[in-house]
């Protein structure tokens, strides 16, 4: 290589690495910014409008199922109907935890309760269905940004009748609606 030439090379390349670098110094702020956006988004999309609790010792025992330590609950999204062994509802919770720590807390938790695991799905959500005495549970697991999760656990009355139904077996009550559940 020529002398010249040589030296208009060294000088394109230090201004190459050094508007690399302006180049990353403007838009690593950005990324880390839209990163912690993101996280917020979902965090707050779902819940923005409602009020996030502590789950109280009374809230626990009112629940009666375990649920993992520091999850908080949405106000807005949670419907307890009765409690201690007559809980049903839907509770939605907030987790600092990931999806994966979540779904094995309940899978332990649930059975040393007396549970019993019917069913695990898994999507990009996890599904997990349980059976105790006169009683189901579905809890719906989702990922969120960050090793953090939500649960949606949901706590019913089990009869014949609901289980036929969700598995379409025909009754052969002819005053049985075809819907598998009324509102009214």
């Amino acid at each position: 290589m020529v002398q010249g030439q040589e030296s208009r090379y060294n000088k394109y390349m230090v201004f190459k690495n050094i508007s690399t670098k302006l180049l990353l110094l403007i838009v690593m702020p950005f990324c880390i910014t839209s990163c912690a956006t993101i996280n917020g988004l979902m965090a707050n999309n779902e819940e923005s409008s409602s009020e996030i609790k502590e789950i109280s010792l009374n809230k626990r025992l009112q629940i009666s199922i375990p649920i993992p330590e520091n999850s908080k609950y949405v106000t807005d999204k949670t419907i307890i109907f009765g409690e201690g062994s007559r809980f049903t509802g839907v509770l939605y919770l907030i987790h600092e935890i990931s999806a994966d720590e979540v779904v094995e807390f309940y899978r332990v938790n649930m059975r040393d309760a007396g549970w019993s695991e019917i069913a695990i799905v898994r999507s990009d959500f996890i599904l997990l269905n349980f059976d105790k005495e006169d009683k189901f549970a579905t809890i719906k697991v989702n990922r969120r940004v960050f090793d953090n999760s939500t649960s949606e656990v949901t706590i019913g009355p089990k009869s014949d009748t609901t289980i036929n139904r969700s598995i379409n077996i025909d009754n052969q009550e002819s005053n049985v609606s075809e819907e598998p559940f009324t509102i009214q």
